[in-house]
């Protein structure tokens, strides 16, 4: 059985500097330490802290609409939503992890079903992950969406752990 991590503790003022970094990234650590009112070192040796824990990862999140412009090959954001067959759960998230296209993965609240988001070169791409997912052994039904038009985007509900997070958590728990 793999080993539960342990991450240190946080207080309010951890959680204050990852609100401030959530809302722009691209704050100085002087700001930050002068809104807060501790010293730049404190903030400075607070984000070091939480990022060698993987509590605290910044990275840069495209907004899928501004990447559309005319003339640009653009992308396309795809969700695939997969229902699983009883007590292949783990073996269909397993196998959605495996595909290099899937960007996030999320447990949705229904039993049994998962919710992948895709960001694509291409619809064709878009049809050639569908066809490997209806591969996969233990699906019972797929569901596709394309968005169409951002309405509303706010990089600050990005993900906590992506993908490419879990993978490696994955290959250190082997």
């Amino acid at each position: 059985m793999p080993e539960t991590p342990s991450y240190p503790s946080t207080d309010q003022l951890d959680r204050e500097i990852a609100t401030m970094l959530a809302g722009d990234a691209r704050l100085s650590f002087r700001k930050i330490a002068a809104d807060l009112g501790v010293t730049e070192g404190t903030v400075r040796g607070r984000v070091r802290r939480l990022q060698n824990a993987g509590l605290l990862k910044l990275m840069p999140i495209i907004d899928i609409a501004r990447i559309n412009e005319p003339g640009d090959n653009g992308q396309h954001m795809m969700f695939i939503t997969v229902k699983c067959a009883s007590g292949k759960l783990d073996q269909v998230r397993d196998g959605l992890l495996g595909l290099p296209q899937v960007s996030a993965l999320y447990d949705a609240n229904a039993a049994l079903r998962l919710v992948a988001v895709c960001i694509l070169p291409s619809l064709a791409d878009g049809a050639a992950v569908t066809d490997k997912v209806l591969a996969l052994d233990g699906i019972r039904e797929v569901e596709t969406e394309f968005v169409l038009q951002s309405i509303k985007y706010n990089a600050a509900i990005g993900p906590i752990a992506t993908v490419s997070d879990l993978r490696g958590l994955d290959a250190e728990s082997r």
